[in-house]
């Protein structure tokens, strides 16, 4: 890997390999091979291409290629699927049509079929209360 980086040429390699690996002490081969391939074409975005890596910048990529890793082989959960919804009735979208442009016989359906719903049932009433007026 040092000898992809232009400015590494008056190091010892071998002494250099030794502080990355102790660097990066117990981290998986693949996880090494992933860090040192993002350095190598320049992919680490926080890196001057122009040197190689410190050992504290290799052993951080080597975490966040770990983290990738761990992430990938993670079952994926599928979601579950819809169940199936009922149909609302084209009579039922037609009341409700008209009920929010204003109508209040619409009104005053949709709380007869509904009069459980404290919602529709308050429109019906609010409209009477105007028509009193």
């Amino acid at each position: 890997m040092l000898s992809g980086f232009p400015a590494s040429g008056g190091t010892d390699p071998d002494m250099a390999i030794r502080a990355y690996l102790m660097a990066s002490g117990g981290i998986e081969p693949e996880v090494l091979a992933r860090a040192a391939g993002r350095f190598m074409r320049g992919e680490v975005a926080t890196h001057n291409n122009a040197f190689a890596p410190s050992c504290a910048e290799f052993a951080e990529e080597c975490r966040v290629q770990q983290m990738t890793i761990a992430a990938e082989r993670r079952p994926r959960i599928e979601p579950a699927p819809e169940a199936p919804q009922p149909k609302v009735s084209a009579e039922k979208l037609k009341l409700l049509k008209d009920a929010t442009n204003g109508s209040l016989s619409a009104r005053k359906k949709l709380a007869e079929m509904f009069p459980d719903n404290p919602i529709i049932a308050l429109a019906a009433k609010d409209d009477n209360q105007e028509a009193a007026e």
